[in-house]
């Protein structure tokens, strides 16, 4: 047992001489104490071979399929309803033609009756032969009196009171006649106005719708005839 300690300790300090001489200066010796002190550092480098964990990413690559949503607008029809409403046709009952309708006078193409402006038709009946004022019929006043071809038109306050229609054989083509086609040389005055309401044979004078008309004939035609507002502008019978 001794020999084999000897032989290690033999064997220990050969191998401490070989590490000093070859680690030099590099080993620390101590001096102080005699002994030395052979530090033998055994440095283990272990192989830091850390695997490098390799993380290997698998990115699923994800392919989102949007349905294609096709939304079907609930078309909703209704259906029209006609109604057909019943149309009572109501038939006006014809309108009566009036005295004063059936008496509006047309001259020189000029439509105009009593009660009308005058001066709404002055200058459409052409220049007047003459003019004369009379005194009005009723109350204080003057008619100014135009005088035509075969017509006089009087006027009152701006207003048509009565018309004349006399013998125009001298300039035919300017006669006055009346919406119902009265004229001088009419013979046809019942037909037209009815029964006149006072008569003798060679005048008649007709009331109705607010006028008066007086006709004067001869063999049964008309001579003279006159529209008026007022009967007291007629002439007597």
């Amino acid at each position: 047992m001794k020999k084999t300690s000897r032989s290690v300790i033999i064997m220990t300090a050969a191998i401490m001489a070989l590490c000093l001489a070859s680690c030099g200066d590099s080993e620390e010796s101590s001096s102080k104490s005699g002994t030395v002190s052979l530090v033998t550092t055994t440095t283990t480098t272990a192989a830091d071979s850390s695997e490098a964990e390799t993380t290997t990413t698998t990115t699923a690559e994800t392919t989102t399929t949007t349905e294609e949503t096709t939304t079907s607008a609930e078309t909703t029809t209704t259906a029209e309803t006609t109604t057909t409403a019943e149309t009572t046709t109501t038939t006006a009952a014809p309108k009566k033609e009036t005295m004063a309708d059936k008496l509006k006078v047309t001259y020189n193409g000029v439509t105009f009756g009593v009660g009308d402006k005058f001066a709404d038709i002055e200058s459409k009946l052409g220049k007047y032969n003459d003019s004369i004022q009379v005194a009005h019929c009723i109350g204080e006043g003057m008619d100014d009196v135009y005088i035509y071809n075969g017509i006089q038109v009087a006027v009152f306050e701006g207003n048509i009171t009565y018309i004349e229609i006399f013998d125009n054989s001298y300039a035919p083509t300017e006669a006055a006649v009346t919406a119902c086609g009265l004229k001088n040389g009419s013979t046809d005055v019942r037909d037209k106005l009815g029964e006149p309401a006072k008569t003798d044979g060679t005048q008649s004078k007709y009331s109705a719708d607010g006028i008066f008309a007086y006709f004067m004939e001869e063999n049964g035609a008309v001579t003279y005839m006159m529209i008026s507002l007022l009967e007291d502008s007629l002439p007597d019978m």
